[in-house]
């Protein structure tokens, strides 16, 4: 064997050891011999590949495209150029990989997934169904177009894939649960716990199940599934299942009326998430204060925006658990407004302009206006899109300055109800992690309180402020008064608003459902003696309720 030949066969022994600097080390060398090697390049530039340095590998995939035009070599640079977020030249490349080659399905994948990021959502949809016809046991294109289907809040094709997803393995736990939860937020409650159940029989330890389940479900002492829960280990559980665990059990244990069992596992649970979050009280106290330094010497600036807004936004703001989602599925019914539930668009946009007030006001809400009129453009068409993220309270002087078009709707409820309501909610976002003991969630109440206090001061011609008691006890009249404030007529399909089978993927998925309850914000008086430390914080910030 000559020593090229010898050195080459070391290259390969050094890449099946995973030594990629020994491969690019030596690879290098021996390129300045040989430096139109075809396999020495490919072995360098899959070395850079593996050590993420992705500047390096496109440099040594663009000498092999020079040498030779493969689609294999276009798929790869496209993937380095992804990584690189050169979105653009990925896009080029991969379709330059399946012109060489029609029937390369993990190019149409991989030009779905690029196209998703640049927002492209129809095209990447087509490139993933297309991946899927080339090759129909591409089981990872069925995931990345459930994921796109997903993230777009379109569930009836989500449905559709999920179960073509379980063609492939019917017991396919993870799938099971994701359609359940889909049909959840679809309303349909029957066919969801039926696929909790089917899992749990499946897995005996799916914890996210037996939660989920528990918590659509009115819990009688003999339910099994309860007592299955019951019966668990909790040791060889990992603190996130835990938490749903106790979670679980403190629903159930409400049901029974069992309110000491129900209170130490809620506690349980509360506890457990607030040892292991990352949420920091002292940063919200920080940065409310921050919002109102920045609005204190602002009055309404009045931008001539040249634009005229497609869909006009409504934002619904309050504290979560007021009844947001209760006025967005009435208004929702009307034929001119669509619902789009809890859009985050807003808070992503501020966080990443900051709220250190800017030397140039005036460019600061265009950008802030310009991010946000095309995130909700590729949403609809409709004469006004409602945004439902209660915390988009903290936004109100953003809203108004960068939007002036806008509608902003402000519900208030008693504030014992509010906080019991949220103290007693499993929230999955993190941000939410204020309601994890009795007197941060009081806390965070009085911070709201006093926000919402100052914009009203300051911007009280632009709120229209519903209070949810006297809503709930004339919801007709009341909503035409609401109505009146968005300019629009009443409509009769508005009285069967509970039958709007919108999808509702907030906490209030089930109760949004099942028509106007009244007096619900008088339900913590029955455990009043569990909630002293929420009362008397409340008391402490002279929070009447």
């Amino acid at each position: 064997m000559n020593s090229n030949n010898l050195d080459k066969t070391n290259i390969i022994n050094l890449y099946k050891e995973k030594n990629y600097q020994g491969v690019i080390k030596s690879g290098l060398k021996l390129l300045k011999k040989n430096p139109k090697d075809y396999q020495l390049i490919y072995s360098i530039g899959l070395s850079y590949i593996n050590l993420k340095n992705y500047f390096e590998a496109e440099k040594y995939f663009n000498k092999l495209l020079f040498i030779q035009k493969k689609p294999e070599i276009f798929f790869i640079q496209a993937n380095i150029h992804k990584q690189l977020e050169k979105y653009d030249t990925a896009i080029t490349y991969f379709e330059e990989a399946i012109k060489l080659n029609p029937n390369f399905f993990e190019a149409y994948n991989n030009l779905g997934n690029t196209k998703k990021r640049i927002g492209k959502i129809e095209d990447a949809i087509s490139c993933f169904k297309k991946a899927i016809q080339l090759n129909e046991n591409n089981i990872q294109s069925y995931f990345n177009l459930a994921n796109i289907y997903k993230d777009n809040k379109n569930f009836d094709e989500l449905i559709k894939t999920y179960e073509k997803i379980l063609n492939f393995n019917q017991n396919d736990v993870k799938t099971l649960y994701n359609l359940g939860s889909v049909y959840l937020f679809k309303g349909d409650i029957s066919k969801g716990t039926n696929l909790f159940e089917k899992i749990i029989k499946i897995n005996k330890n799916h914890i996210p199940s037996f939660r989920n389940y528990i918590s659509v479900t009115k819990i009688k002492k003999n339910n099994e599934i309860f007592k299955k829960l019951e019966a668990l280990n909790v040791d060889i559980l990992q603190d996130d299942e835990k938490i749903l665990f106790y979670d679980a059990l403190s629903k159930g244990y409400f049901d029974q009326e069992n309110n000491e069992l129900a209170f130490k596992y809620l506690e349980k649970s509360n506890s457990l998430k607030k040892k292991n979050s990352k949420f920091s009280f002292e940063n919200t106290e920080i940065q409310f204060k921050q919002i109102k330094t920045f609005f204190e010497n602002i009055e309404n600036i009045d931008i001539n925006f040249k634009d005229t807004l497609k869909s006009r936004p409504i934002f619904i703001v309050g504290m979560p658990r007021s009844g947001t989602s209760l006025i967005e599925q009435i208004l929702s019914s009307h034929s001119k407004i669509y619902g789009a539930g809890e859009l985050d668009f807003l808070p992503k946009i501020i966080d990443k302009l900051s709220i250190k007030k800017p030397k140039n006001l005036e460019n600061y809400f265009t950008k802030i206006r310009d991010l946000y009129i095309d995130q909700i453009n590729k949403i609809s068409d409709n004469n006004y899109i409602i945004d439902k993220l209660p915390v988009n309270f903290r936004w109100v002087g953003f809203i108004i300055n960068a939007i002036p078009e806008a509608k902003i709707i402000h519900i208030e409820r008693n504030p014992m109800a509010v906080c019991w309501s949220n103290y007693k909610t499993s929230f999955v976002d993190s941000g939410m992690d204020f309601n994890l003991s009795q007197k941060d969630i009081a806390k965070y109440y009085s911070l709201y309180f006093d926000l919402m206090n100052f914009w009203r001061l300051k911007y009280a011609k632009n709120i229209l402020n519903i209070n949810y008691e006297n809503f709930v006890n004339d919801f007709e009249k009341n909503s035409k008064e609401i109505l009146n404030f968005l300019d629009l007529n009443w409509e009769d399909q508005i009285k069967n608003y509970d039958k709007n089978m919108r999808p509702v993927t907030t906490a209030s998925f089930q109760q949004v459902r099942e028509g106007i309850k009244k007096n619900t914000s008088l339900a913590w008086k029955k455990y009043n003696n569990y909630l002293t430390p929420m009362q008397e914080t409340l008391n402490r910030m002279k929070i009447k309720f």
